[in-house]
């Protein structure tokens, strides 16, 4: 499974330089970090690190971070953005499904657009609760199904026998909240505005996000859980 994003290293960063990038990942990092309650000195996990994107800000925060990854070269180019920035951040190779960790490690375990391509959701969730402990946090966000982003995804897919998210599972909010372990579980759908809209726009891309969230929908293009342990 590592060797889908091993060539995707070198240039998984750039999207996120773009408007919709900038604008895509405000919003998602809004809901994770809502669920997170992020605090200096707080020991975290990172599960599906991939180049360091949450790990990095973490530590810049001052959390003390440890992120895993499947794909090498994806480790590789997280170490050297930690490096360059003056970070540290522990990268270690382990799969979300057998976390080289003891039970009750972490204070928080946080997974963001990496389980999708997890063999077993509910085995990589309860894998990342056992190394939680006791009075922590888990959270976890994922591509929406039923949402314009997984109807792009799916396209493209059905065009591109080789794409990545032909072998991803895409989940309803309804069916990650189900499989949450723990209690107080809780969860919210956020990045309604589509693809194809102009992110040169940003405000009004926000303005839309905005009012999609307030209506209650629950069918956006990121969803996100929040488990007490």
């Amino acid at each position: 499974m590592g060797q889908l994003f091993d060539g995707m290293a070198g240039s998984y960063d750039s999207w996120y330089q773009s408007p919709s990038g900038r604008v895509v990942d405000r919003i998602e990092r809004e809901a994770v970090y809502d669920y997170l309650e992020p605090r200096t000195g707080m020991k975290v996990l990172d599960v599906g690190c991939g180049t360091g994107l949450y790990a990095l800000d973490l530590a810049a925060r001052g959390l003390d971070v440890t992120g895993v990854d499947i794909s090498r070269p994806m480790l590789e180019r997280a170490g050297a953005k930690a490096q360059d920035a003056g970070l540290d951040v522990t990268f270690l190779e382990a799969d979300a499904l057998r976390l080289p960790f003891k039970d009750q490690s972490f204070d928080a375990v946080l997974s963001v657009t990496a389980l999708e391509f997890a063999p077993d959701l509910s085995t990589a969730l309860h894998e990342a609760f056992r190394v939680l402990k006791t009075g922590g946090r888990l959270v976890v966000g994922l591509i929406g199904r039923d949402s314009d982003w997984w109807r792009l995804y799916d396209e493209v897919s059905r065009r591109e026998p080789d794409n990545i998210f032909n072998r991803a599972r895409f989940y309803t909010l309804g069916e990650l909240l189900a499989a949450m372990p723990g209690r107080n579980v809780r969860g919210k759908a956020v990045l309604f505005v589509p693809p194809d809209f102009d992110y040169t726009r940003e405000e009004q891309a926000l303005a839309m996000e905005s009012e999609a969230v307030k209506s209650g929908r629950t069918n956006g293009g990121f969803i996100c859980a929040v488990a007490m342990k």
